[in-house]
């Protein structure tokens, strides 16, 4: 079966174009062949507890985990010698969250990226931002891909929002691509003159494309997929290779990725043209700036902390990450902190928040908790709902 490593891109690359810079970050430039340097030099994390990407249930040889870091480090460790897989977390929506390994492209996984590259515009020689993180499956795909592709790779991911004006008006990208949050971050914090947005890992409102519109892209494309299943849609019309259908409200996937099993991924509908609507998650959970969390989980967990009788969460918009937790709280009587004033409240409101956050991810932290006064009532329950 053909296959196709960084490690080999970047070989050829550097053997084409020896002098041309294939990513451009706050550091400077780098060619294929500075990056293949770089990539001896690494010595990748391993692990062997992977799963295989078929889910044979059989160990796997050591993968490759990838720390956060900028795009350099990210594809130096990709691309280091002996590498063949590499673990990428799942968010969990086609299953449990677990390690996922990724080794290099199928023939049919190849010839669905190139027809993701063809409808998104993505040319050899055009340049590319990227503002996703590159140990997410977003930022790694679009990052390799685009030097599959002959394309020049511009790192703004992990910058404040000035350095990354400065990187993007210094090397004029045409195209961009980030999960929604992301990208609405840069549109709100100065003019982005790029032909085209890829957006991705989260949903895409027209409230949000509009924005983007407006701070001066070009056109703004919504890719649809997941990290089990690879890229699905693009504005809705499934990629070569893609089959998808509706089930009762739930969307039945099969792609080169998920080695030709049928997962269910979210809830949505397919229209009389064929064109795929998402509109919601199959088992509960809230993308909150592309990052998944269970609030079910979150609610159980808080229930459990001591000192606290019951607890609600509510599932409300939120303009920049599309949707965060609101935690309703009720301190048990016989807790010190029931009758402590507001010093002893606020005390047990920040430890919530670090409990939550140590155990889940930033993503899952409550955008706010409010005490509910008094003891528990009848009309409080273990629940998790959406307003």
């Amino acid at each position: 079966m053909t296959a196709l490593t960084l490690a080999t891109v970047l070989r050829l690359r550097a053997r084409l174009s020896p002098g041309s810079p294939v990513l451009v970050d706050v550091h400077g430039q780098l060619t294929a062949a500075d990056l293949l340097d770089l990539a001896r030099r690494t010595r990748p994390a391993r692990h062997h507890r992977g799963v295989h990407a078929q889910d044979a249930g059989t160990p796997a040889p050591a993968d490759v985990h990838l720390r956060p870091g900028p795009l350099r480090e990210i594809l130096a460790a990709v691309a280091a010698p002996g590498v063949r897989r590499i673990a990428v977390r799942s968010s969990g929506t086609t299953a449990a969250p677990r390690a996922l390994a990724r080794g290099p492209l199928s023939l049919t996984q190849l010839v669905l990226g190139l027809d993701l590259a063809h409808r998104l515009g993505m040319r050899p020689g055009r340049t590319i931002a990227c503002a996703a993180p590159g140990e997410h499956g977003h930022g790694l795909s679009a990052a390799a891909g685009a030097l599959a592709l002959g394309m020049v790779l511009v790192d703004v991911s992990r910058l404040d929002m000035p350095a990354a004006h400065a990187l993007l008006r210094s090397t004029a990208p045409d195209l961009i691509t980030g999960v929604p949050v992301h990208l609405l971050d840069l549109a709100r914090t100065g003019p982005l003159p790029i032909p085209r947005a890829l957006s991705g890992s989260d949903v895409l409102t027209a409230s949000m494309r509009q924005e983007l519109l407006a701070a001066g892209i070009g056109r703004v494309h919504d890719v649809y997929g997941t990290t089990e299943t690879g890229s699905l849609c693009v504005d809705g019309v499934p990629l070569r290779g893609v089959r998808i259908r509706e089930r009762d409200g739930l969307l039945a996937v099969r792609s080169p990725f998920t080695q030709g099993r049928t997962v269910i991924t979210d809830r949505g509908r397919i229209g009389s043209d064929g064109t795929v609507a998402v509109t919601g998650r199959a088992d509960g959970r809230v993308s909150s700036g592309g990052l998944l969390h269970d609030p079910g989980a979150v609610r159980a967990f808080v229930a459990g902390l001591p000192g606290i009788a019951a607890v609600r969460l509510e599932v409300v918009p939120d303009a920049r990450f599309g949707a965060r937790t609101r935690g309703r709280i009720r301190i048990d009587p016989a807790h010190p902190a029931a009758d402590g004033g507001d010093a002893a409240a606020a005390e047990v409101i920040r430890r919530v928040r670090e409990e939550v956050r140590a155990r889940f991810g930033a993503a899952a932290v409550p955008r706010e908790i409010l005490l509910e006064p008094g003891p528990p009532t009848d009309t409080d329950q273990d629940s998790a709902r959406r307003t």
